[in-house]
């Protein structure tokens, strides 16, 4: 998550994690679900939103009316495949009256005492993968865990209606996002955490962002902890927002604007959700059990969809553009002038959160055919995977792989038609960056 105190200016050093949240990101817990009641409604709660909103449609949602959670929308362990203890990462929670509550107990034991000591968490989250969020760069993916994808997106209007902890000392409750986009253990995916607030300060709403080598967001974190207008956030029910749009995360406490982080992650995300102490947040102190309380989990889509703008897409070898400008039925590259459409490409995420890449001129799509090493483009269909792409960090820049063949896009041959194959990541030739067209 983010640093204890100011902005990091770099990524933290290989082998440790900086004194960040991150490390109280890094946590997890035994136990199984236990049911607990639900605090009544209090005046100065601030009330649920209706379901709808005017110009969204409902992408995702958890009233957690259940009393266990639902297994195909959430993993009950934090991030397993990093440690060798994988039911120390179980989740302690209940659901009751329509309530989450999650819980530190005094026997809840470290998650992964090998590389984050006596960090313990009870979190939930709805994304799963070998090597996802590699907090610590001297850490091995201890073991192989299934896949699971209850849900990762790209943009959305998030909205979660919670109570904090009021047990005071070291700890902190988190909703939080990592991208989903680099499997290769590297750990270029961003990390949005839209609450990250500490036990110690309980009138602030803690928020922090930061890039993780990922070209597409900050380069440094982003740290905001600050007093929240009004109401008690420990002893009432609020609501908190994040609006996320290819440009800018606009957030906001009660319905009302809060911060603006001018920058915005490009690449789908997965959401975490959990109670952490004895990490950068601080040691626990002897109130137990440590609760949180999440009525409601939401994800909507504005209906006027999301556009990132038109994109040039320059090779990192040859310092050259994609493009269709000679209409062969193959992307080509070369030095074509910035303003023709032929060379501008619209990012589109397909529901599953791959990317196709439309051209402007023609409006076809970037693809590939069996048994052929070129890239072609035409007009196919969002379903076909042929037309469906990966980006994956690959130092500053991104490399294309394509759903079906699992193969990159690369100019290696340099015969000016852009080709795709097993091309390592350390091929210039196979590294692109993308621009925004003018």
């Amino acid at each position: 998550m983010a640093p204890l105190t100011g902005t990091r200016t770099s990524p933290a050093p290989a082998g440790r994690r900086a004194p960040l949240l991150r490390s109280a990101l890094a946590c997890a817990i035994t136990a199984a679900a236990v049911l607990l009641p639900a605090p009544g409604a209090q005046a100065a709660d601030t009330p649920p939103n209706p379901l709808a909103k005017p110009g969204y449609t409902l992408d995702f949602d958890e009233e957690f009316d259940g009393s266990t959670l639902d297994p195909s929308k959430w993993l009950d362990s934090y991030l397993p495949h990093w440690t060798s203890t994988p039911q120390n990462a179980k989740a302690r929670y209940g659901i009751a009256n329509g309530v989450l509550t999650e819980r530190l107990d005094p026997d809840t034991p470290a998650w992964n005492a090998q590389y984050d000591g006596t960090v313990k968490i009870s979190s939930i989250q709805s994304y799963e993968k070998d090597r996802w969020h590699r907090f610590n760069s001297s850490m091995p993916n201890d073991h192989h865990e299934p896949d699971f994808n209850g849900y990762s997106t790209k943009y959305g209007y998030f909205e979660i209606r919670a109570k904090n902890s009021d047990a005071g000392g070291g700890g902190h409750q988190a909703f939080w996002l990592v991208g989903t986009g680099d499997t290769t253990g590297a750990n270029a995916n961003s990390e949005i955490d839209m609450i990250e607030t500490f036990f110690s300060k309980p009138a602030n709403w803690r928020i922090a962002a930061y890039g993780w080598s990922d070209p597409d967001f900050l380069g440094s974190w982003y740290l905001s902890d600050t007093t929240v207008p009004n109401g008690s956030p420990t002893s009432e029910y609020h609501v908190y927002g994040m609006d996320w749009t290819p440009t800018r995360l606009d957030f906001y406490y009660d319905n009302q604007l809060y911060k603006t982080i001018d920058d915005a992650p490009n690449s789908p995300m997965g959401m975490i959700l959990g109670l952490y102490t004895d990490a950068g947040s601080g040691v626990h102190n002897d109130v137990w059990p440590k609760t949180w309380n999440v009525d409601y989990l939401r994800v909507y889509k504005s209906n006027a969809g999301y556009t990132e703008g038109y994109q040039r897409i320059r090779n990192h070898q040859t310092g050259q553009y994609l493009n269709i400008e000679n209409k062969t039925g193959n992307v080509q590259y070369g030095n074509v002038p910035a303003g023709y459409w032929s060379s501008q490409w619209a990012r589109e995420t397909t529901g599953d959160g791959y990317t196709r890449y439309r051209n402007r001129w023609t409006g076809e799509y970037m693809d590939t055919a069996p048994g052929d090493a070129l890239v072609h483009y035409g007009g196919s269909p969002a379903t076909d995977t042929a037309g469906q792409w990966t980006e994956e960090a690959s130092g500053g820049y991104k490399r294309l792989k394509n759903r079906s063949t699992g193969t990159y896009a690369h100019t290696e041959d340099l015969t000016g038609n852009l080709q795709h194959g097993a091309a390592p990541s350390t091929w210039w030739t196979g590294q692109w960056s993308f621009e925004p067209a003018s």
